[in-house]
């Protein structure tokens, strides 16, 4: 069986009349971390929203563990979400829910867990990211790195195969920017994770990433590992460092 976990080919993708993506393809292989690095607006978060059928092409293949979503039925789709943990750019919690209740959701709703069982998984992820004291805490009452860690613990809940993480470390203070770079490290290294991650700089790319490709004007304008990241004379690529 093939390690190809996701591949997008040829992909085009507007909002109207901007073009957000031009022929972009990309392949990503299990177990490994894959990062896309560009500007604001430069198309990193559709890339995401295509991969998991939020969004349509308007030309090309998106290709999930094997199935052509945009050729899949809905149910199908949502049985392939179901080993995706997605982390929006916004943590995107349940206002009215307390953080133990928002990481609970997926349990609750898509098995058939036990309340007991549940606790167990919910605290065991709570205690990961070093936020089980927030546990009855709502999300109005945290802050940002305590959301974003909450979402994160979201994500990761369902144990799934494939994590898709929206610019995690984004408007992080530096203990909380630390505390995600390292936990992304743990998913990585002792958890053996497949993840496709958004950053801004190529410095975050850096961090974490097995393979790393550089958005530029709607497709990939470097492909590498972080050493040839690091080597690369590209202009663009170098001005993406801090």
């Amino acid at each position: 069986m093939s390690d190809l976990i996701l591949k997008m080919s040829d992909v085009d993708f507007s909002y109207d009349e901007i073009k957000v993506l031009d022929g972009f393809s990309m392949e990503v292989y299990k177990g490994e971390v894959f990062v896309i690095a560009g500007s604001n607006e430069s198309g990193k978060s559709s890339i995401l929203k295509l991969c998991v059928g939020l969004l349509e092409p308007n030309r090309g293949e998106v290709i999930l563990k094997g199935v052509n979503i945009y050729e899949s039925t809905n149910v199908d789709i949502r049985g392939l979400r179901l080993d995706i943990g997605y982390l929006f750019q916004h943590p995107a919690l349940l206002s009215n829910m307390t953080v133990y209740d928002n990481v609970a959701l997926p349990l609750r709703y898509h098995t058939n867990l036990s309340e007991d069982d549940i606790r167990e998984r919910v605290e065991e992820k709570l205690n990961l990211l070093g936020i089980i004291k927030e546990s009855k805490v709502f999300p109005a009452s945290l802050s940002y790195n305590k959301r974003r860690l909450s979402g994160i613990a979201r994500a990761i809940i369902m144990n799934p195969e494939l994590l898709i993480f929206d610019e995690p470390a984004a408007g992080l203070d530096p203990i909380g920017y630390r505390t995600v770079v390292d936990f992304i490290k743990r998913l990585k290294n002792d958890f053996k994770k497949t993840m496709l991650i958004t950053v801004n700089s190529a410095t975050g790319a850096m961090a974490f990433g097995d393979r790393v490709g550089i958005l530029k004007n709607g497709r990939f304008v470097f492909t590498g590992s972080p050493d040839d990241l690091r080597r690369s004379e590209d202009l663009y690529v170098k001005g993406l460092f801090f």
